[in-house]
């Protein structure tokens, strides 16, 4: 009895939602709303006036000579350093995989041994955050230089 009032509690919202009455175009006249526009009022209304020409022409917008070379600067000195940065968070993430190995346990060696990836997150976290920041700064970069008109070669 408990689990027939159990599944009764639990199944009443969804008898709610299937039993609820849904409205079709054809009901649509039965119901009269003061002041609302029909269909053939809409008819009835002049067409709008449309402009074919415009009032006056602006000027075409040139950019200015070697506004690219500005922004190419930028686009490349930022790509630079993305590298650099990408570089190194690869090294140090190819670290902490050999740290993690089963070659990892010699102690005469210089390489790094268990326990490496707990020293170096902090600096992995950095570098991840430095490399993003590089990207959102090289797509601002390249939105501002559409803006201006010029084109960055992104290679």
């Amino acid at each position: 009895m408990k689990t027939f009032l159990l599944c009764v509690v639990c199944l009443w919202p969804a008898t709610l939602v299937l039993a609820e009455e849904t409205y079709t175009n054809a009901d649509l006249v039965k119901f009269q709303v003061p002041g609302a526009y029909t269909n053939e009022d809409l008819k009835g209304l002049p067409p709008l006036a449309v402009q074919r020409q415009p009032a006056a022409l602006t000027p075409r917008f040139e950019p200015a000579a070697g506004a690219g070379d500005f922004y190419q600067v930028v686009y490349d000195n930022l790509k630079r350093d993305r590298e650099s940065l990408a570089a190194e968070l690869q090294f140090e993430k190819d670290r902490v995989a050999y740290s993690e190995s089963a070659f990892a346990g010699d102690s005469q060696g210089w390489q790094p041994r268990l326990g490496y990836a707990t020293r170096v997150r902090p600096l992995l976290l950095e570098l991840g955050k430095r490399v993003a920041l590089l990207d959102f700064q090289m797509e601002s970069v390249i939105d501002q230089a559409r803006r201006a008109g010029a084109t960055i070669d992104l290679r």
